[in-house]
């Protein structure tokens, strides 16, 4: 099985209430994955820490990688507005500010990739096509 390792993640102000997040890890496949051509969905997000339950704040990745021989390093760089990283927002009494530390880490996440059936279905139509059309 495919394995993530070296998952670094570093945020950095880039001005205008923006920041700068930047996502580094490494994806090493097996010799049978690579012989096989498999195909794995990858999907990167940035995530709250919180005590009862992790928050999803965005996906910053979310596509198809195949197995190569060895290993590939990764790099993912986005601005995202600071709105999405406050994830424990910072609480305003009377003017005073009481700021909230906000915990951010990366999730890399990769899953086989197994084909599946789907179906689209179109706007429907209304006429008279039979002999009252006419």
């Amino acid at each position: 099985m495919a394995t993530i390792s070296n998952v670094r993640l570093s945020i950095e102000d880039s001005g205008r209430r923006r920041s700068r997040v930047s996502v580094t890890y490494r994806i090493c496949f097996s010799s049978c994955e690579a012989m096989a051509n498999s195909v794995f969905h990858e999907k990167v997000t940035l995530r709250g820490d919180d005590p009862v339950w992790d928050d999803h704040l965005i996906t910053l990745r979310n596509t198809c990688v195949r197995a190569t021989n060895g290993c590939i390093e990764r790099t993912l760089t986005r601005d995202i507005a600071n709105s999405v990283l406050d994830e424990d927002p910072d609480t305003i009494i009377l003017g005073w500010v009481i700021g909230n530390k906000d915990e951010i880490y990366a999730r890399v996440r990769l899953e086989p990739f197994n084909p599946s059936a789907t179906r689209g279905d179109s706007n429907n139509v209304s006429a008279h096509f039979g002999p009252a059309g006419n």
